[in-house]
């Protein structure tokens, strides 16, 4: 173990850290570490605590959103010990100029190559009803890049694939284009750019550059211009001079332009002048091939019994879905613990904590009596017909996952049956719930009508 200090950093702390970011290297396309994180330097160690200085908030949010899970997983085996990464702001001069925009261009292709994501590309964006024509849309706008003349408007809740597809797109080009002058920055970015060249008498440079020098803006989080009117007054001008030059634009959003307050009905207007598309949450099927997906991204060895009991526990984002897979393999390299369903629960049981549950055993028997069309007496009864055993199978299953029963207090409440008969019918519907559509429907809508976890 190592000898932990805060005053500064050990030289033994310090190969921790470097040997946390080769281990990240080795694993990425081609051995190149992402330029962000390269950037990030270990500040100190502390129990239980890892302390990074990033540059800036976008640096600190894209290494949460790529590399946390990692990060944890390889410094809590070296540190012998679950860790959590508390990442600090540096301090840049006041006239320091915003980080270079990660652009491609024909003289130094480098630069979009590091700090867009090498995994972030369509064949690696699992689609599902949920997102299927907002992924059309972005590769057609990839693969047609001088066919495309109207702007692409993405709407999803953070988390589903925003990200992933902007940078599908910017890595296509790079990949058929190399000449192509690819602008892919968040907004807060391009805000941040317009007040320093305000500040420093770079407007005309500034508007070169975005009106003159680019082929293809991917512009993240378009919500970000609400009420900065001087940002706003000049992105109107920039997003008219592109589309008159017919450079295709694609803008994210959390928000529907008709959503977003504060911002100028031209430029509103401007942003409903092409598609339109949003992405939702995925469904089950969708989340289930997201989690094999990345494990199998991540080297994770995932079962796949654990991985319809997270798709079925985690109805939320693809980020949330990610995260609590790697906890899960963190949990499993710290503890040396194979990846099986008794791993997956106890590491759900601790991130997704169960809210106070109203519903009784009485009212479960009675919805899935009147879900199924039988009677309260059968369910309790010894009736044995397929008719019967399935809903009763069910409702068992739901008395111990979702109400935590105890074995015998649930064979008690059907019929007296011993406690060997209640883990059978659980066995039984875990596994249906892997295999068939229908019985997954009617748990879920039964977990949604009864507010079950």
């Amino acid at each position: 173990m190592v000898a932990l200090r805060t005053e500064m950093v050990t030289v033994n702390e310090q190969e921790i850290w470097s040997e946390t970011l080769r281990s990240i290297e080795a694993d990425s396309e081609g051995g190149n570490l992402d330029i962000w994180l390269s950037k990030a330097r270990l500040l100190r160690i502390e129990p239980g605590i890892v302390h990074v200085e990033v540059l800036n908030e976008f640096c600190r949010d894209w290494i949460r959103e790529r590399y946390l899970e990692r990060l944890r997983a390889l410094l809590a085996r070296q540190l012998e010990g679950p860790v959590e990464i508390e990442f600090h702001l540096a301090e840049a001069p006041p006239s320091a100029a915003p980080p270079a925009l990660p652009a491609a261009r024909p003289t130094s292709p480098a630069p979009a190559s590091q700090a867009l994501h090498p995994r972030y590309t369509f064949d690696r964006f699992v689609i599902g009803p949920s997102n299927q024509l907002a992924c059309e849309a972005a590769r057609s706008i990839a693969e047609r890049l001088g066919d495309a003349t109207h702007p692409l408007y993405i709407y999803a809740s953070s988390g589903l694939g925003k990200t992933h597809l902007l940078s599908a797109v910017a890595n296509t080009v790079a990949a058929r284009r190399p000449a192509c002058r690819v602008f892919y920055l968040p907004t807060q970015r391009f805000v941040e750019e317009f007040v320093h060249a305000v500040r420093a008498g770079g407007l005309e440079a500034f508007d070169r550059k975005y009106r003159e020098e680019c082929d293809l803006l991917l512009l993240d989080d378009v919500h970000v211009l609400r009420g900065k009117d001087g940002t706003q007054e000049r992105f109107f001008h920039i997003f008219n001079a592109l589309y008159d030059r017919h450079v295709p634009i694609i803008m994210t959003s959390d928000q529907w332009p008709k959503e977003i307050p504060d911002l100028e009905e031209r430029l509103r207007t401007r942003f409903l002048w092409g598609l339109l598309v949003n992405i939702e949450p995925p469904e089950f099927e969708t989340r289930v091939a997201i989690l094999r997906r990345k494990a199998e991204d991540e080297g994770i060895r995932l079962p796949d019994d654990v991985a319809q009991l997270i798709a079925l526990k985690v109805t939320g984002s693809v980020r949330e879905l990610e995260g609590i897979l790697g906890r899960l393999a963190a949990q499993a390299e710290v503890t040396h613990h194979p990846i099986d369903l008794s791993l997956a629960q106890d590491v759900l049981a601790v991130l997704l904590p169960a809210a106070p549950v109203s519903c009784t055993i009485d009212d479960l028997q009675r919805a899935v009596c009147s879900l199924f069309g039988i009677h309260l007496s059968d369910l309790r009864g010894p009736s044995r017909r397929h008719s019967v055993t399935l809903p009763r199978h069910i409702a068992m299953f739901l008395a111990r996952d979702a109400l935590r029963l105890p074995l015998p207090t649930i064979g008690e409440r059907f019929g007296n049956r011993d406690h060997t008969t209640v883990i059978s019918a659980c066995r039984r519907v875990a596994s249906l719930l892997e295999h068939d559509a229908a019985t997954r429907n009617i748990v879920l809508n039964l977990r949604r009508q009864l507010g079950l976890p």
